[in-house]
């Protein structure tokens, strides 16, 4: 019984000391492995580790300068094939004034591919920049000389509502033969268009639609003809408007016509 009650303890303490030992290996075995966790991304985060090799543009490019947007890849790139920020580079790449929006990801094993979508001018806004379909204005380095688009001109802050009324007075102006070249929104939100012909249609603020559509339906009877060009229309009346003829050379003028001869305005009732 004594020689039994020794042998307890013994194994007791024997089985105690292989299992510290067993605790002993795991825990070196997790530090091991999280030492080599971390050797791992430290090398998968350095550059010389799988690098970017390869930048690859896609999307209908017009205007955007290939060469400015590949530039501003590269100066985007931090990091490897794994580690590079595609965040960073997109917002880079949407900075650029002829980019609408874009798009990257990364192909394996040494690609950046960018999807590029440009922006569509809609028109002009005022001088020094363009405005796209959605009314947001841009402002590239340089103007495309090329472009033979409508000028908008009025508070940035209307952009969207400018944009959109402009499109539906363009499609309507259309049906009479008449191509917009400059509308300007001053301050006040009164509306002034000015026709390629050089017709200047005064809309005021209220109702331009009604009075724009009235202009429209009542245009054929006051278009030009052998006595003159119709030169400016004033629609900010209830009941009528005026309008003025562009008088023409004496040796052109009606005799069967004074109104039109001397230039003057003409108030029409409706």
């Amino acid at each position: 019984m004594k020689r039994q009650q020794k042998q307890a303890p013994l194994s007791r303490w024997k089985k105690g000391l292989v299992l510290l030992q067993v605790w002993g290996f795991a825990l070196l075995l997790s530090v091991l492995g999280g030492v080599g966790a971390a050797w791992g991304v430290a090398q998968l985060q350095d550059p010389k580790v799988m690098p970017l090799r390869v930048i690859g543009i896609d999307g209908e490019i017009s205007h955007l300068d290939p060469k400015l947007l590949k530039q501003t890849v590269v100066k985007a790139i931090r990091g490897s094939f794994f580690s590079v920020d595609l965040e960073l580079i997109r917002t880079e790449v949407e900075g650029l004034p002829w980019v609408a929006s874009a798009s990257v990801r990364r192909v394996w094993p040494d690609t950046l591919r960018v999807d590029v979508v440009e922006q569509v001018a809609l028109a002009r806004w005022g001088k020094r920049a363009l405005v796209n379909r959605q009314g947001e204005i841009f402002r590239p380095q340089r103007l495309p000389k090329q472009l033979e688009l409508v000028t908008l001109e009025g508070p940035e802050s209307s952009a969207a509502a400018i944009s959109r009324d402009f499109l539906r007075f363009e499609v309507l102006l259309k049906t009479v033969e008449l191509d917009l070249k400059h509308v300007l929104v001053d301050a006040r939100q009164a509306w002034r268009l000015k026709t390629r012909r050089g017709l200047t249609l005064n809309l005021g603020r209220s109702d331009i639609a009604s009075r724009l559509a009235r202009f429209v339906r009542l245009y054929p009877g006051l278009g030009d003809g052998n006595e003159g060009q119709l030169e400016a229309v004033d629609l900010r009346y209830t009941n009528g408007f005026t309008a003025r003829w562009k008088a023409l050379p004496k040796q052109e003028l009606s005799t069967d016509n004074p109104a039109r001869q001397s230039g003057k305005n003409r108030i029409a009732g409706l």
